[in-house]
């Protein structure tokens, strides 16, 4: 039987010939990432036009939005993990997506009630962003400013922000109090008119 005896060498062995392969790496790995910080930056701002085409309504754009710049920010972490020789890491993180997927599904069952709540408000014709809803646990009201993967955010008559997560909303009732088109002629017509005096 072998015996495998601790040394400083042994030890110290696999971190210089781990630094050796990596340090080389540093300058390029470094103008990888600027260019992937960059790349995803574009690549969310040419997500967003192009989703301004499709007919889809503004908060279902949001949320692709979301996912897609999450996805991308992953994608960037993993590379980055590559370039530096953490191997072992990426292969850890592919392996183990069945795992995480099945743990966020069970105890994270917030979470992806939340995404599918927040898909089906956002498909939903009577909840648009710039309208006006009374919603959630506490009958919070105000126009919708914006919605994400999980939550909506409504701007109360006081100027209050009040952030809702998506299940609740789905799951209780919800009263459109003005639709945006409604709420613009509302505006308009609210504003007073100025005084035109005929200088003859």
């Amino acid at each position: 039987m072998q015996q495998f005896t601790f040394t400083p060498d042994t030890l110290a062995n696999p971190i210089i010939d781990w630094l050796n392969h990596v340090v080389p790496r540093i300058p390029l790995v470094v103008l990888g990432v600027l260019i992937g910080i960059l790349a995803v930056r574009m690549l969310v701002r040419l997500a967003r036009v192009l989703l301004k085409f499709a007919k889809l309504p503004k908060g279902l754009r949001q949320i692709i939005v979301s996912i897609i710049e999450t996805a991308l920010w992953l994608l960037l972490t993993i590379l980055v993990l590559g370039w530096l020789g953490f191997g072992s890491i990426i292969v850890f993180f592919s392996s183990s997506a069945l795992a995480i997927g099945i743990l966020l599904a069970a105890g994270g069952s917030t979470l992806l009630s939340d995404l599918v709540a927040g898909i089906f408000l956002a498909r939903d014709s009577d909840f648009n962003v710039g309208d006006e809803v009374r919603a959630g646990d506490s009958g919070t009201q105000g126009v919708i400013e914006s919605m994400d993967v999980r939550r909506v955010r409504l701007r109360d008559d006081k100027g209050l922000l009040h952030i809702l997560p998506n299940s609740i909303v789905e799951r209780k009732e919800w009263v459109v109090i003005h639709r945006r088109a409604e709420l613009s002629e509302l505006l308009k017509n609210s504003k007073p008119k100025p005084n035109r005096k005929n200088n003859q």
